[in-house]
Parts: C-alpha cells; structure tokens; sequence
C-alpha cells in the first residue's frame, strides 16, 4: 500500500520546509540586528573623529533611538567614558578582557537577557579615535521588533502541525475506506463463489445420493444373503464402505457450501470440548491435558464450535500419531475468549503455511480439505478469528480460535 510512504514523504517535505524557513527566520533576525548595531557604531565613530566640542550630544542623539536599549563606550580598564546614563560615566565595567579584546578588534555580538527579563543584543564594537586610542563601544539593542518576526515564522509550526494533521486523518480515513471496500468486495466475491458453489453441490449431491441410495440398497440386500464363505463377500463389503465414504463426502459438502444460520449464545466452552475428545480421542494412546480458566464464558453457535473443535483435535491426534500430547486451554482474555489446540506432531511445512484455510487443499491422502475451511467460515461468521501455525515454545503446531467472550451479556 503505498498510502504510507506518500503520507511519509509529503510529512518529510513540510517539516523540511517549515524548518528552513524558521531557521532562515532566525537568521535573518539576527543579521538585522547586527546590521543596524554596525550602522550605529559607524556613526559613532564618525562623529568621535570629528573632534567637536559637542560631540557627545550628537553621540547622545545617535543613541537615542528607541531600538537602543542602552550604549556605552570603556577605556581598555574598563572605565566607562560615555554612557546613555549620565549616571554612570565613570563607573567601571565588572570583567577582564577588554584590553586583550580591542588587541583584535573584530566586532562581536551576542543574545542576552537584561536584569528586567527583557531579551536583547549586544555589540561590542572597537572605536578608534584619531590619535589612535582604541575603546570599546557596547550596544544593547532592544530585539523585540526582530523577535515579532521570528516568532510570526515560528507560528508556521503550528499551521504545519495543522496541515498534517489534516492530511494524516485524511489519508489513514481514505485508507480505512479502501480496505473496508476492499474487504467487502472480497466478501462479495467469496459470497457469490460460495453460492455457485452451493448450487453445484445441491444439484451434484441430488443427483449423487439417488444413485448411490439405489447402488448402496442393493448393495446392502446382497450383503446380507450371501453367505461368510462366499468369496464375494469382502469385495461387497468394499463396495458399502465405498458408498459411506462418498456419502460422508456429499455431506461435507452440503455443511461447506450452503449459508449458515448463528444461534447465538453465552456458554461456558468446557463442555463441548469434553464432548469433542469424547468423540474424537477416547482410545488414543497419548496424553491429554485441558486447561480452563474459571469464568470463561463463550459468544458463540455451540453446535458449530462443537465440530470446530471436532475438527481441530481430530487434525492434532492425526498429525502426533498413536502417541504425543494434546494440550486444550481456553482463557478470558476480556472483551475476548482465547482457546488454543496444541499438539507435538511434526508441525506445518512452511510450503503449506499459506493454503492451510484454502478448500479442497489437504495434505492427507484420504482428506477432503473441507475441516479448516469450514472452521474459517464459521468462526468468522460468528465475529471471531482463527490461526493455526507452528508453536514457538515446542515442537508442533498450535490451533488458535479468538471469540466474543460471553461476561454479564444476556444470551442469544
């Protein structure tokens, strides 16, 4: 399904997007206020190399535009020459470094917070008066101008967010309807190839159990009035096993194709199950082990789940042979009942994994292939799943039927 990957890759793509964009953001901020902290520092500059008496108004007049959260300018020992606050001039600076700093002389800026919590950015610029004394000029710029900018880019989070949200509900409720129509159209088809199915098997099996009730009738008179010494005798014998063996094949059959009715109830699964071994294993030379939690209770059609599980503990004894152990378990697994066949037979060849359910597919020389389909048919008929794969704790393979568990519903 390549509904996935294309959500995927379109996700990939606007979160790229956005994040460049907010990077690129960013930047460009951060370039504008060095931008206008150069500018400024320039024109200090300027105006210190002019040597006028009234330079330190026009200083003052430089530094008063309201982007400028305060300057100053220090001496390399850090006593401050100059600063917006007439307060200060004289006051010295609180760090080391600056003399080792105007060596150089390259300008530099970073984010800082003021003491009143207010984001801002400081440049450190070298001033160089014209009889060559070097000091520092510092400006702190207010950066809320800029930062409204980023944070309207970092805004585009939040409508990305949205876009994807929308396209990922979108695409996985897109995605749910084409399975669901998938689904249904393969229900369609299976429905209309069981009821071609049905249709043949009615005609067939008409047909077939006339001729064979005439064969198997007469069949059975001769039977009984030859004598035991008659040579003839076996080979009649033959002839009316024959004729229940395709007898119980028509009957396979009609249970297969024709459309089930569910008499739905809640019922505790430990007595068909005792029933199905009744049936199924009373001579079998193996062990057997069943193991029922309290409480379990099934939703489900007893009479169909009771050849269900005819026909799963019929396929675990054949698979072991005359010996091995049979494990039956059934648990409440809440809104779920869980019942697992195991055996310790030889397990499924993975050749045979993928057609296990498929009808008319067997691996026994005198089977049908109508046991597990039939058992698909009605454990899903009846809301429920059901697997059959190798064990992974053993040797063998393992029956896994999920049903509706029963809990306080009423029945039917």
């Amino acid at each position: 399904m390549i509904l996935l990957p294309a959500l995927s890759v379109l996700t990939a793509a606007v979160l790229y997007i956005t994040l460049q964009n907010d990077e690129s953001a960013r930047t460009q901020a951060d370039q504008a206020l060095e931008s206008t902290a150069l500018g400024l520092s320039s024109a200090a500059e300027n105006a210190l190399r002019k040597e006028m008496s009234g330079s330190d108004n026009e200083m003052r007049e430089i530094f008063s535009d309201r982007v400028v959260a305060y300057a100053l300018i220090a001496d390399k020992k850090g006593k401050i020459l100059f600063h917006t606050n007439r307060r200060l001039v004289g006051s010295g600076l609180h760090e080391t470094g600056i003399d080792k700093w105007l060596q150089t002389g390259a300008p530099a800026g970073r984010r800082i917070v003021l003491q009143t919590g207010i984001p801002a950015f400081q440049y450190n610029y070298a001033l160089h008066r014209p009889d060559g004394t070097a000091e520092m000029l510092r400006l702190v710029i207010n950066t809320n101008s800029v930062d409204h900018i980023a944070s309207r880019a970092r805004r585009m989070w939040w409508t990305a967010g949205a876009v994807l949200l929308a396209l990922w509900t979108t695409g996985l409720l897109f995605g749910r309807m084409s399975l669901r129509f998938m689904g249904l159209r393969e229900e369609l088809n299976r429905r209309k190839q069981m009821a071609m199915i049905g249709q043949m098997t009615a005609v067939l099996a008409h047909e077939i159990r006339n001729a064979l009730g005439s064969m198997k009738g007469y069949t059975q008179l001769v039977f009984e009035k030859v004598p035991e010494s008659d040579p003839r005798k076996p080979g009649l014998a033959m002839v009316l096993k024959g004729s229940d063996r395709i007898e119980s094949l028509v009957n396979d059959l009609l249970l297969f194709s024709r459309e089930e009715n569910y008499n739905i109830e809640s019922f505790d699964p430990c007595g068909i199950i005792e029933e199905a071994l009744l049936s199924v294993a009373p001579l079998w030379e193996g062990s057997v082990k069943v193991r029922i939690d309290p409480g379990v209770r099934i939703r489900a059609d007893r009479d169909k789940l009771q050849r269900v599980f005819f026909n799963g503990i019929q396929n675990a004894i054949q698979a072991m042979g005359k010996e091995g152990e049979l494990r039956i378990s059934a648990r409440d697994k809440g809104r779920l009942a869980l019942i697992e066949i195991m055996d310790t037979g030889p397990g499924i060849p993975e050749s045979e994994s993928s057609r296990l359910f498929t009808p008319f597919h067997t691996t026994k020389a005198n089977g049908v292939g109508l046991g597990l389909s039939y058992s698909k048919k009605v454990i899903e008929g009846m809301d429920g799943r059901i697997e059959l794969e190798n064990r992974k704790d053993d040797k063998g393979a393992v029956l896994t039927i999920r049903l509706p568990g029963g809990g306080e519903m009423k029945d039917g």
